[in-house]
């Protein structure tokens, strides 16, 4: 008689294969059409004993196998228990060739299934499990879910700390330029219309400096987080980019590379831009007096995502970026203007620093990187440096111990608010009364004060004192920069 069905059905590693177990049953059942004597053959032996069988440590003193466990390396060498008979694939059943093979590959789909089911969400939230972390990353599958959790989160927190990842500098503006500040918002625009955002880190803070804590609630009581997940308090947005069919310049890319960043996984899970942007206008986190953004050296920044939230080209001339960044924005602040004011000034709101304040600025000197300040400062950074979140996070905990330990507890958001270093936030009338117009030349710009294009010619512009102050690469007309594949 073939072994009875067990009444709970097919469970375990091969409950999704059951037309397997089928066939075994088909093959098992025919041993009943064998003629009498061969059964009457074995009526004077004594029925067999459980513990006599081999596949059981108690009937077997020389093994320690677990009866409950396969032994070896198990499924994916072909079942090597020694209840099912031989591993050769010699047995019947569960111990024949095919049960063997099709345990084998069923072990094979189920590990392609943990990489690509939910498009990949198993992996991905794997991958964020792996760590205790309350940087939570964001990609296309729990970006509606993320975004929810931020408006219940804003009107509590309104400091927000960012920073974004993107893929560098790829051209340059050629021709004449107003001043300094035109030249850098020319490129500016140039880059930010050509290329995308890749990543976008974002940290929420009280009115206090406090993060949310990892049992934050939402506006109903509810639980952000669980015992094993704290709630996040920076959140990182992984958006769509692929190397094949972006442009991006090499050493950017190579170093966000180096940093973790996996490019696959973002041209297979990565956000769509125009997406975030309709979300991120409605989310309470722009548009509003009262939410209150920290940045540092944040020109492109502000650009990439009033490109993304406007679904067309930045403004051709800076006046009105300024508008239109006073309006999504209205109250922000640049880390590295407030720090580059404070020592060019010997001041902070009208008032003469202190001798600490003043000491912190002359340790500076000339290093003006987002860690040097932090190492200053004594922030110490979680995560990894040149991704966003981390460094989002790290902005927003030097804007707190900057506010407190140079400027004396308080900013004046009158004397500081919307001002961006390599930008001007308050530009001279006259220069916009001007007759001329910023003519577009595939991205980059050609701009001339006297109303008509100068000629292109070979190199970028030399303009003493303008490379500290536009992020990345030079080298030419259209710096440096590679494009995927068509």
């Amino acid at each position: 008689m073939p072994p009875p069905v067990g009444r709970y059905g097919p469970t375990g590693l091969s409950a999704p294969y059951t037309h397997l177990q089928q066939a075994h049953l088909q093959q098992q059942q025919q041993p009943q059409h064998h003629p009498a004597h061969a059964q009457s053959a074995n009526t004077a032996l004594p029925p067999p004993s459980l513990g006599g069988h081999p596949g059981f440590a108690a009937g077997n003193p020389n093994t320690n196998i677990n009866p409950f466990t396969l032994s070896g390396t198990g499924i994916t060498n072909g079942m090597s228990v020694a209840g099912f008979g031989a591993a050769d694939g010699g047995g019947t059943g569960l111990a024949s060739h095919a049960a063997q093979m099709g345990f084998a590959r069923g072990a094979q789909m189920q590990q392609q299934q943990l990489h690509q089911a939910h498009d990949g969400r198993l992996a991905l939230d794997a991958k964020a499990g792996a760590v205790k972390t309350r940087i939570r990353d964001v990609w296309k599958h729990n970006l509606a879910q993320e975004m929810a959790v931020l408006r219940q989160l804003v009107e509590k927190y309104p400091y927000i700390s960012m920073d974004t990842e993107f893929p560098g500098i790829v051209a340059r503006p050629i021709g004449a330029f107003t001043n300094k500040a035109d030249y850098h918002y020319q490129t500016l625009r140039c880059n930010v219309d050509l290329l995308k955002m890749i990543q976008l880190g974002i940290t929420l803070f009280s009115a206090e400096g406090e993060v949310p804590p990892p049992n934050a609630t939402d506006a109903n009581g509810q639980p952000l987080g669980n015992s094993l997940v704290p709630a996040p308090c920076t959140w990182q947005f992984n958006f769509r980019f692929s190397l094949e069919d972006d442009m991006y310049a090499q050493e950017s890319t190579a170093m966000l590379a180096k940093a973790g960043i996996d490019f696959s996984m973002h041209d297979k899970n990565g956000i769509d831009p125009f997406e975030f942007g309709a979300l991120l206008i409605s989310s309470g986190l722009v548009l509003l007096d009262d939410v209150h953004w920290v940045s540092f050296h944040s020109g492109y920044d502000f650009g990439y995502l009033m490109k993304i939230m406007l679904c067309k080209p930045l403004p051709e001339n800076e006046e009105e970026f300024h508008k239109l960044l006073n309006i999504f924005f209205p109250s922000l602040y640049d880390i590295k203007y407030l720090m580059k004011h404070a020592g060019r000034n010997q001041a902070v709101n009208d008032t003469p620093l202190t001798p600490a304040a003043a000491q912190i600025l002359t340790n500076l000197g000339q290093k003006s990187g987002l860690q040097d300040i932090a190492d200053e400062l004594g922030v110490k950074r979680v995560g990894i440096a040149h991704q966003a979140g981390s460094d989002s996070l790290v902005t927003g905990e030097i804007y707190w111990k900057m506010r407190q330990l140079v400027f004396n507890g308080s900013i004046d958001e009158s004397k500081y608010s919307g001002q961006i270093w390599g930008l001007n936030g308050q530009m001279p009338a006259l220069l916009y009364q001007m007759p001329h117009q910023t003519p577009n030349l595939n991205g980059a710009t050609i701009y001339s004060a006297t109303g008509t294009p100068s000629t292109p010619n070979a190199g970028t512009p030399q303009h003493q004192g303008l490379g500290a102050l536009t992020p990345g690469a030079v080298g030419g007309v259209l710096g440096q920069f590679q494009v995927g594949k068509a």
